[in-house]
């Protein structure tokens, strides 16, 4: 598997273009956990995978990813994923079966989909567990939130966030009382420049313009790592480092990792 970026103790790995593709990889020792399937890259074989929403570019590669684990004979993932989208992910699994070979019919006909209702808690064995949050998109959407136990000390601690799509809304008004406490924040970019017409356009379609970090720095001081991801597909590798470099002050970039494996694959470094 091709090395992800070390970050707060994790290794990450990212794919995302804004209404392209998402699809985030957290890595620890054993543990792995997939944040939206929008695309599924070499690396984005986890068997534990929380959902955020519905939109395509976060979700159109989970029958790619149940036949991609099938293929190499490994056990089905589990989807964490909002009630509501449930039947829909079902349709779409019959589907795809009826396309296929009837040797390539068994990943499709019980995938393992799991309804979190905002609020919830996953256990996911003794040492992980998810906690799910209610975020402010344009269709009902949910963060995660990755939390480990240590043994020794018998405590459980918030350590990665994962907010998918979402407005600000959620870290001025916090949807949830450990979002900010994490290790790694992993969060949406899509708007970074020229916000006299992209922050409406943020508010509008259920997003983040990077202004809003800038301005309300002081809100991300607790945590470790913040790892922004889903830049619209209008700016150039450059034309991202430049801006969070220059908009952002030392503190908050010293700490700002970005998810642009994507972009440079695109060869928009120009």
């Amino acid at each position: 598997m091709v090395g992800g970026q070390q970050i707060a103790g994790f290794e990450v790995f990212g794919w995302s273009v804004s209404g392209n593709e998402t699809c985030i990889g957290v890595k620890q020792k054993s543990a792995f956990f997939l944040f939206d399937v929008g695309i599924v890259p070499s690396w984005a074989k986890a068997a534990e995978h929380p959902l955020s929403h519905g939109h395509i570019d976060h979700i159109g590669g989970i029958c790619q990813h149940m036949r991609k684990r099938e293929l190499n004979r490994m056990p089905p993932a589990k989807y964490y994923l909002l009630p509501a989208l449930i039947e829909s992910v079902k349709a779409l699994c019959a589907e795809y079966g009826k396309m296929q070979s009837s040797s390539m019919l068994q990943c499709f006909q019980e995938p393992l989909l799991v309804p979190v209702e905002s609020g919830s808690t996953i256990q996911i064995n003794n040492q992980w567990s998810v906690r799910s949050f209610a975020t402010d998109h344009a269709v009902p959407s949910q963060g995660y939130i990755l939390y480990s136990t240590d043994d020794d000390l018998k405590q459980t601690v918030p350590v990665v966030a994962f907010t998918g799509d979402t407005r600000f809304s959620i870290f001025t008004h916090l949807a949830h009382p450990d979002l900010l406490k994490v290790k790694l924040l992993i969060a949406e970019a899509t708007y970074l420049d020229r916000p006299d017409k992209h922050l409406p356009s943020a508010q509008l379609h259920g997003h983040i313009h990077l202004q809003q970090y800038a301005q309300n720095a002081d809100l991300f001081h607790t945590i470790g790592a913040l790892y922004l991801m889903h830049f619209s597909d209008r700016y150039s590798v450059r034309q991202i480092t430049d801006l969070i470099n220059t908009t952002f002050r030392e503190d908050l970039s010293r700490k700002t990792y970005l998810c642009l494996a994507a972009k440079r694959a695109q060869n928009m470094d120009c």
